[in-house]
């Protein structure tokens, strides 16, 4: 991964996972989200593609370092499951003591189960008897969705790497070219299903990642002039989503220019020294925005509550378990790898 001190990524992670409770409130509260100006997606949708691009961007990075299997998937794997375990055991406890909900005991418990295994199976989104009250939809953790399309993806830029070796930038690249051509063919509602999810949102979000990592694979030569790449990038953007009906690749690799670019920038590095809260907020903010619009009628006080509770749990959870977690990456990863040798082992011939 990049030096957190040597850029603002974090910066960024931040202001997309802020952006995504902002947009949503407005959704929660069944207002219609308003628009990112010049831009004409809301606040929550052009966030969760500014996530995938600086993901692909790093994760592809990381294994520009090491494709070593047993270090990225120890890596992977402690940077999500254990604050999401978290996330869902608090949101499963809270909202069971809150509605006394005890007649559906089991449907809590299978909530938690079931969004662990969500990158089988899909999302759990409502649990009977909970948030029926709320004023917008019942969802418990609505923002949970995106969560298996950036693990498979995970998986697929793996897989490039693996089978590409030396020429994994090539697999990169057609994978993203593929992609787009997908996601501009489709649309949300003349979309197709892989197994439980969506193949449409799977191309979108794709073509997001995959020009991040594009980019990656550029690095070597543009790094020294990302920043300006960054700006004309944002430029370029506006004019795109004005003139071309059809979103392709020309607009991922924009905006991952965009984010990668700018964010290369070492203006706002210094916000990194208080930590990552993007992750823990992103699975936070809905359920705590459902509760706080319950018992706040003013929509501004209730989304600055909402901001507030949201952010700092972010950080909590970040410093707690979730950093610590990180640096057990490495043993995790030996132990995986003694694990494999000795099912792999052949046995002595008795």
């Amino acid at each position: 991964m990049e030096p957190r001190a040597s850029n603002s990524y974090d910066f960024i992670r931040f202001c997309a996972a802020s952006a995504v409770l902002f947009s949503h409130h407005f959704a929660l509260s069944k207002i219609p989200e308003p628009p990112v100006p010049g831009y004409g997606e809301d606040f929550g949708k052009l966030a969760v593609e500014v996530f995938f691009c600086l993901s692909g961007f790093l994760i592809c990075r990381s294994l520009q370092k090491s494709a070593n299997w047993a270090q990225f998937v120890s890596a992977r794997f402690l940077r999500i499951f254990p604050n999401l375990a978290f996330s869902l055991t608090v949101t499963t406890i809270a909202t069971l003591l809150w509605y006394r909900n005890y007649s559906h005991l089991w449907k809590h418990v299978k909530f938690v189960i079931g969004n662990l295994l969500m990158f089988f199976r899909g999302v759990t989104y409502a649990i009977p008897g909970v948030f029926e009250d709320a004023k917008g939809a019942p969802a418990i953790n609505g923002p949970l969705w995106s969560l298996p399309y950036e693990v498979w993806l995970y998986v697929l830029l793996f897989l490039f790497f693996i089978l590409g070796g030396r020429r994994a930038g090539i697999f990169v690249l057609i994978g993203a070219v593929s992609l787009s051509i997908v996601w501009g063919a489709t649309s949300a509602t003349t979309g197709f299903a892989i197994g439980p999810f969506d193949g449409f949102q799977f191309s979108r979000l794709g073509s997001y990642f995959l020009s991040g990592a594009v980019l990656a694979g550029c690095w070597p030569y543009i790094e020294k002039y990302a920043v300006v790449i960054g700006a004309m990038a944002l430029l370029a953007i506006i004019v795109l989503r004005n003139i071309l009906p059809v979103e392709t690749i020309i607009h991922s690799l924009a905006l991952s220019a965009i984010v990668v670019g700018l964010g290369s920038s070492t203006a706002m590095a210094w916000f990194s020294k208080g930590g990552d809260a993007s992750y823990g907020m992103y699975i936070f903010a809905w359920p705590l925005q459902q509760f706080s619009l319950l018992v706040i009628n003013s929509f501004w006080l209730s989304m600055v509550v909402a901001f507030l509770t949201t952010t700092a749990l972010g950080y909590a959870t970040w410093h707690s378990f979730e950093k610590r977690a990180m640096s057990s990456r490495g043993r995790l990863a030996d132990c995986l790898q003694k694990w494999t040798a000795r099912l792999t082992r052949p046995h002595a011939a008795s």
